[in-house]
C-alpha cells in the first residue's frame, strides 16, 4: 500500500514490463529440461542399486527450485512500483526491506524516453528524469508504456508549476455575452455601453 501525503492525489502507478520475466522463465525451463533429460538418460540401476527414486527426487527438486525462482522474481516485480502523484514521483522497491525514493515535481527539469525497436513494439522502455540537485538522472528501467508515463509526468509538472489541479483545463476570462469581433455583421458594444462623458474644457 502506497502512503501519500495529506491532500496528495495519485495519478498513475507503473510497473516494469512483463518482458523481464522472459530470461527467468527461459532459465527455469532450461534447468528443468536438463534435469529431466539427465534423469531419462541415466541408467535405472548402478551396481545393483535402483536409481528410480533418486532420479525422481532430482526432477522434483529442479521443479521446486524453478517455482521458487519464479515466485521471488514475481514478488520483486510486484513490489517495484513507479508512482506519479500531483506532487512527486515515488520509486519503491524491495519485498522484506523496503526502499523508497521520491522526486518532487518542482525539481523535475526534463524527461527522456529510451526505447529500442523491439521495445517499442511491446510498449516497454526506460524513462530518464533529470532533476535539480542530483548528479545524473533517475532511470525508471524497463517500465510499461514509458511514453504515456512521461507525458503524464510532464503534464503534472506543468500543472504543479501553474498551480492548476492535474487534469483541469486552463481557464481564462470569458467573452461578454453576444460579443462578436469587429467586422462581423451585428457587432456592437454590449448593452449599457456608451461613449465616455466629456469633461469641461475637453
Amino acid at each position: 500500500m502506497r502512503k501519500l501525503l495529506q491532500d496528495e492525489r495519485e495519478i498513475r502507478v507503473a510497473r516494469q514490463h512483463w518482458s523481464i520475466f522472459i530470461p527467468v522463465v527461459g532459465g527455469c525451463l532450461l534447468m528443468v529440461g536438463v534435469l529431466a533429460g539427465l534423469a531419462v538418460a541415466a541408467p535405472s540401476h548402478v551396481s545393483g542399486l535402483a536409481l528410480g527414486s533418486a532420479k525422481t527426487f532430482v526432477v522434483v527438486l529442479g521443479l521446486a527450485g524453478a517455482a521458487l525462482t519464479l515466485t521471488v522474481r514475481w514478488l520483486r516485480w510486484h513490489y517495484t512500483t513507479f508512482t506519479l502523484t500531483d506532487r512527486r514521483v515515488v520509486v519503491g522497491a524491495g519485498v522484506l526491506s523496503r526502499h523508497t525514493e521520491s522526486i518532487a515535481l518542482d525539481r523535475v527539469q526534463d524527461t527522456a524516453v529510451r526505447q529500442s525497436l523491439v521495445a517499442r513494439m511491446f510498449r516497454a522502455g526506460d524513462v530518464e528524469i533529470e532533476s535539480a540537485g542530483r548528479d545524473g538522472s533517475e532511470v525508471l528501467a524497463n517500465i510499461h508504456d514509458p511514453q504515456g508515463f512521461s507525458n503524464d509526468l510532464l503534464t503534472a509538472v506543468e500543472a504543479h508549476r501553474t498551480g492548476r489541479p492535474y487534469g483541469a483545463e486552463p481557464t481564462g476570462t470569458p467573452a461578454p455575452q453576444d460579443y462578436a469581433p469587429p467586422g462581423v455583421t451585428g457587432y456592437g458594444p454590449p448593452p449599457g455601453y456608451g461613449p465616455p462623458r466629456r469633461r469641461d474644457g475637453l
